[in-house]
């Protein structure tokens, strides 16, 4: 009898712990729940295991029509209840920097309106015990626009799935050690936008970070990028290197520019694709950069070990 006792409650816990970790179709009159899937850069080919799963497993699917559409073997037949982003970062075929102070007033009031009809969406759907996926290009939590829809969420509803970056893909298509790099102290990940605000003009932080070695990442750094790298040629010299990873992830777009921060510019400005497109800087682009670091720890550590 003490076995079998020991045999059915460890059965039970398997099922409990099953039910924690994997989602599975609500029963009568539980709560729906919202799951943030990160689906990588470019399709199934860059998502993972989990992602796909979560995916099939899901009642309702939120995604743009393209993204839906790439993911068509996992979605299946589920329905799309509506495009996320329509409408979050542009007013009557406008871009969002394309338009005037008056504009500008009733696209923040038009964003938000949109924004809250569609949370008031997504709460009836998870009243109803529906499980909700929203398909987030890369890592939903570096630049992730689904946060729109998250933080207005209970956090006990919502769940997010990591997914792999456009960075890791950019990475990995230049084939160089971001850090340990030479005598690098750290990566910063950002965009013009978040370093120097909206125009651009504040280049007081670029210029501390100019201060030490580094590797910096920055996203959507095309659209604006006269302005861009006339700032990064005030605090850089012209020779430091620098690449634009086109379509980071998709293996038949894929494509790298490269150059230093004295000529680049011109090279960017001639490009018609001006937003899938990541900026690596420093010198971490040149030599051996992994090896180099290495030595040097060396060095530093020969100074301290008695």
């Amino acid at each position: 009898m003490k076995q079998i006792r020991q045999t059915f409650l460890w059965a039970a816990a398997m099922l409990i712990v099953a039910g924690l970790l994997c989602p599975s179709h609500a029963g009568a009159g539980s709560r729906g729940h919202f799951y943030v899937i990160g689906t990588g850069p470019a399709g199934p080919q860059t998502a993972t295991l989990q992602a796909l799963d979560i995916i099939k497993r899901m009642d309702v699917i939120i995604a743009g029509e393209e993204h839906a559409k790439l993911f068509t073997q996992y979605v299946g037949d589920k329905p799309v209840a509506f495009d996320p982003w329509q409408g979050l970062f542009g007013y009557h075929d406008k871009q969002q920097w394309e338009l005037n102070k008056d504009e500008l007033a009733k696209f923040e009031v038009e964003r938000f309106r949109i924004r809250d009809q569609r949370v008031t969406q997504i709460k009836e759907m998870l009243s109803e015990g529906k499980k909700v996926g929203l398909l987030d290009s890369g890592n939903p939590c570096l630049y992730g626009p689904s946060h729109w829809y998250v933080e207005q969420l209970d956090a006990q509803d919502v769940t997010i799935i990591p997914g792999m970056g456009c960075d890791a893909a950019a990475m990995a298509a230049l084939g160089k050690s971001t850090i340990p790099a030479h005598d690098a102290h750290f990566v910063v990940q950002t965009s013009p936008f978040s370093l120097m605000r909206w125009e651009v003009k504040e280049h007081q932080a670029l210029k501390d970070l100019a201060k030490y070695p580094s590797t910096m990442v920055m996203y959507m750094a095309l659209w604006q990028s006269d302005k861009v790298f006339r700032a990064l040629g005030e605090v850089f010299p012209p020779d430091m290197p620098c690449s634009v990873v086109y379509w980071a992830g998709h293996p038949e777009k894929e494509r790298i520019l490269s150059g230093t921060v004295g000529d680049m510019g011109a090279k960017v400005a001639q490009e018609k694709e001006k937003f899938m497109g990541l900026l690596f800087l420093g010198r971490f682009l040149e030599g051996k950069p992994y090896e180099s670091a290495i030595k040097r720890h060396h060095v530093e550590m020969s100074k301290v070990v008695q």
